[in-house]
């Protein structure tokens, strides 16, 4: 009864936590919504917002959901469900009120065409000289004759705009930072440059009054432009704009973030409002109650080797305003007491906090020294710093910076999630491999003492094997074990050699969940992992290295789970509950 009253109260407050609610209305122009559907996001790190958007007739709209597109009557009903794509579909659009135009970067192409009469879906200007795959942010006019995307250069921006057959194409350059075309309802091409309306994308900004600045994507009905713009929570709204007198007025108020609209040639406006909800929890390894943790947003957790402490990546992790400032993205690292009774509503201190995406720290068995990802300085790499040293105390160091990068793989490789080795003497790690891009693993020297670098990061190459690593973690000190995407939608997990060699599987799995993490027991004998559960939601599992004994569910309450941890002790294992939702409403703009 104990173990049934305490799941009640932890089911009942992650409910209360996840929940997309509207804030109390303060819009300038509110809107009479219709709740459209509900896309509900496959995982946490590595993923998007669902991609949205309703048909030009007003009578379907479709959504992804991670690689899946669905597509539903805007009157409601059961979705159906287009042929998948090989990764996240993060990007859709409509050509014509048949054809959907979806983003999924392959090697033999980046656009692909899916007619709702046909289930074999098709590359995109294929034997055409369009270059499907430099493509960005593909958006088409409401007669379905044209598209327009942006193509990303070393020397500048340059809009395109194409023919639906591929058989004519035009482009101009864009002098700014600029994001999300779509045709007003002239045909011109807009763009948002510099978080400003341009119309045409390489013409003169719009002002507005009052003055906003403007995030897209961006849609446009007669004379008024649908855009967001932040709020001062630091998340954004969804407003319009009067193009000819330049009047801006805000149609939202929601407690999350507003954006993204889409608009069908009878005025019928689609938006989303994101709910992205992580906290901490724990259970006993050997299975039983969750017990949370915190009650904000936090994720990522990590053990003290000796201390009663987890660290964790924490933040509003606001997804429009952080896409459009990239590096300054609103994660923070932070540390919790577990011996705490009460749920913490804040860190107990903070360990870093810069204008960039901090998160995934790791202490060193020694507890001298940290290693953590970070994006400062317009990198994508791990950090250094001594351990004694939070946010706070660096802050006041003269002059001097004691945090020291010590891998180079530069903006737009990802690096992944560090972990010591148990002696001390090495960092492990995955990251983009700057030959062909692949996720692998590497390896680094370093002393757990000093700080210092001992040996130059080098590939732990595992031989026939041509999948995606997606976390590693240590076995003793010569071997590792690690999480690895082998095919859409399949995962598996296998051990290798420090050294390099031939990859042993000891567990294969299906899942959608790209990026859940890893962990091992403090003895080696055990890992945990996340899949799906018999409840459909994502929950642990711990299995025996050796042998060929099953997977051992650990938690059982209704809630997704990701990202585990294991107790140095071995009694207990902590992870992340999360909701990543995105929830559509329409309203009519005229």
């Amino acid at each position: 009864m104990r173990q049934l009253i305490l799941l009640t109260i932890v089911v009942g407050a992650l409910v209360a936590i996840l929940w997309a609610r509207p804030a109390p209305s303060t819009a300038d122009d509110p809107k009479e919504l219709s709740y459209v559907t509900t896309a509900h996001q496959l995982g946490v790190v590595g993923y998007r917002d669902p991609a949205g958007a309703i048909s030009p007739d007003s009578r379907h709209f479709a959504y992804s959901e991670g690689r899946f597109v669905r597509v539903v009557s805007i009157d409601g009903g059961a979705p159906i469900t287009l042929p998948p794509a090989e990764g996240q579909v993060r990007n859709l659009a409509w050509a014509t009120n048949d054809m959907i135009v979806v983003e999924d970067a392959t090697p033999d192409g980046r656009w692909w065409a899916h007619r709702l009469t046909d289930p074999i879906r098709r590359g995109l200007w294929v034997g055409t000289s369009i270059p499907n795959r430099d493509l960005r942010q593909l958006a088409w006019n409401a007669e379905g004759t044209h598209a327009a995307a942006l193509v990303f250069g070393k020397e500048g921006t340059d809009v395109w705009r194409i023919a639906i057959d591929g058989s004519a194409a035009d482009h101009q350059r864009v002098t700014g930072r600029a994001s999300f075309p779509a045709f007003t309802s002239t045909g011109e091409i807009a763009c948002v440059v510099d978080a400003r309306l341009a119309i045409p994308c390489h013409g003169a900004k719009k002002t507005l009054t009052p003055d906003a600045d403007v995030y897209g994507p961006i849609a446009f009905y007669g004379d008024t432009a649908f855009f967001a713009s932040p709020n001062t929570r630091g998340m954004v709204e969804l407003w319009q704009a009067d193009l000819g007198t330049g009047r801006s007025t805000r149609v939202s108020s929601f407690a999350r973030d507003a954006y993204a609209p889409s608009i069908a040639a009878d005025g019928t406006v689609v938006f989303k409002v994101q709910s992205y909800r992580t906290v901490l929890a724990e259970a006993p390894a050997a299975g039983g109650p969750t017990r949370q943790l915190t009650n904000f947003q936090s994720e990522t957790p990590s053990y003290h080797p000796t201390r009663p402490l987890i660290a964790f990546t924490y933040g509003t992790w606001r997804r429009i305003v952080d896409d459009a400032k990239y590096p300054d993205i609103a994660q923070e690292i932070g540390v919790i007491d577990t011996t705490q009774r009460t749920r913490a509503s804040r860190p107990l201190e903070v360990i870093a906090q810069s204008d960039s995406e901090d998160q995934a720290m790791a202490w060193s068995p020694n507890g001298k020294w940290i290693a953590f990802h970070t994006h400062r300085e317009m990198s994508d790499d791990v950090w250094l710093r001594p351990a004694d040293l939070s946010a706070v105390a660096l802050a006041k160091v003269d002059g001097k910076q004691p945090d020291k990068r010590i891998t180079f793989l530069g903006r737009g490789a990802e690096v992944g999630w560090p972990r010591w080795s148990p002696d001390g003497t090495m960092v492990l790690l995955e990251g983009a491999r700057k030959s062909d891009g692949r996720s692998v693993l590497y390896a680094i020297g370093i002393d757990q003492d000093t700080g210092a670098t001992t040996s130059e990061m080098r590939e732990i190459r595992a031989d026939g094997f041509d999948g995606e690593m997606g976390h590693a973690e240590w076995l003793g000190n010569s071997a590792v074990i690690a999480v690895a995407k082998d095919a859409p939608g399949g995962h598996m997990i296998l051990t290798l050699p420090l050294a390099g060699g031939t990859p042993k599987i000891v567990h294969r799995y299906a899942t959608e969940h790209d990026f859940s993490g890893l962990a091992v027991s403090p003895d080696g004998r055990a890992f945990a992992y996340a899949a799906p559960g018999a409840d459909g939601h994502y929950q642990i599992f711990r299995k025996a290295i050796a042998g060929e004994s099953a997977p051992v569910q650990v938690t059982s309450d209704p809630s997704n789970k990701t990202q585990p941890a294991w107790s140095p002790d071995g009694r207990r294992i902590a992870f992340t509950v999360w909701s990543y939702d995105a929830t559509f409403w329409s309203f009519t703009a005229r």
